[in-house]
């Protein structure tokens, strides 16, 4: 039987309207901040897990990319640099703008908090605009959010609208216990797995998706879009070993919940759950 709890704790997970109004007042202070700089910023876009529907509500930063057309510098960490020189006391309401390669983090006195990625437009593939934006090692890398967009979708809409939940729930579990893996790398990795599949029942798929990716180590992945190469997970590989500690203890717990549910035991149920979610899971109403 489909574990009904965890179907209704998945769909409260979407941030709701008055994020989305906030995050634009916000964007216009830092796109104008970004435009006077040597960047020289045209647009920006949201470009993650807001527009791709997969983000947590009071817990994912909002992604933009910030095109620019200034002559791209030789190192990405120099354009973060001049991004955060400029975005810093744009706004009265932001508490502090940070590097943290590929993005520049803005935090504001509340959520939502902005990640901007500069980016250089390169070319169209396939329909999609790609675009060089920073990588891990201060390498310029390419990016494509509408191919991956298009990709997820793709899935999502093939299985009734069960992937993007399903996603929500690896980033819950991420933010809940504080893995360090890619939030991106965790909804194409879902995607990729889902196309596999002819349907979605979320206490069994959320395990099979940590079984996969603890099955391939947690490491980079290949572009499922055939756009970009590889999709990084992990900024270093100890950052890679714990978080595949933290998966494997997340099976566990859920298979332990699953059992205590298989008797009746809501009290056993419960904190299992918690230990993957927290201590906002909600208590079973069976």
């Amino acid at each position: 039987m489909t574990d009904q709890t965890l179907t209704e704790y998945a769909g409260g997970l979407a941030p709701q309207a008055y994020d989305r109004a906030e995050a634009s007042i916000r964007r216009k202070a830092v796109e104008t901040a970004l435009a006077a700089s040597s960047l020289r910023v045209t647009s920006m876009f949201e470009s993650g897990s807001w527009t791709h529907g997969t983000s947590i509500s009071a817990k994912s930063d909002v992604d933009y990319m910030a095109i620019a057309t200034g002559r791209r510098p030789f190192w990405p960490s120099s354009a973060l640099t001049a991004a955060k020189s400029a975005v810093k006391g744009c706004d009265w309401k932001i508490t502090d703008v940070r590097v943290s390669s590929p993005v520049i983090g803005v935090t504001y006195y509340s959520q939502p908090h902005f990640e901007v990625a500069p980016a250089w437009y390169k070319e169209q593939v396939n329909g999609y605009r790609v675009y060089w934006i920073g990588g891990r090692k201060d390498e310029w890398v390419l990016s494509s959010p509408g191919a991956h967009l298009a990709y997820v979708n793709r899935q999502n809409d093939r299985l009734g609208k069960k992937v993007k939940p399903l996603v929500r729930l690896l980033k819950a579990w991420k933010h809940t216990v504080g893995a360090p893996v890619s939030s991106f790398y965790l909804e194409i990795r879902t995607a990729e797995y889902a196309a596999g599949e002819s349907v979605i029942i979320y206490d069994i798929d959320l395990r099979r998706v940590m079984n996969a990716i603890v099955a391939a180590d947690a490491r980079d992945m290949n572009d499922p879009a055939h756009i970009v190469g590889r999709i990084p997970a992990c900024a270093s590989w100890e950052k890679r070993h714990r978080t595949l500690a933290l998966l494997k203890t997340a099976v566990n717990d859920l298979n332990a919940a699953d059992a205590a549910r298989t008797v009746g035991d809501r009290q056993g149920y419960w904190r299992a759950m918690v230990k993957v979610f927290g201590s906002g899971y909600p208590w079973p109403a069976w």
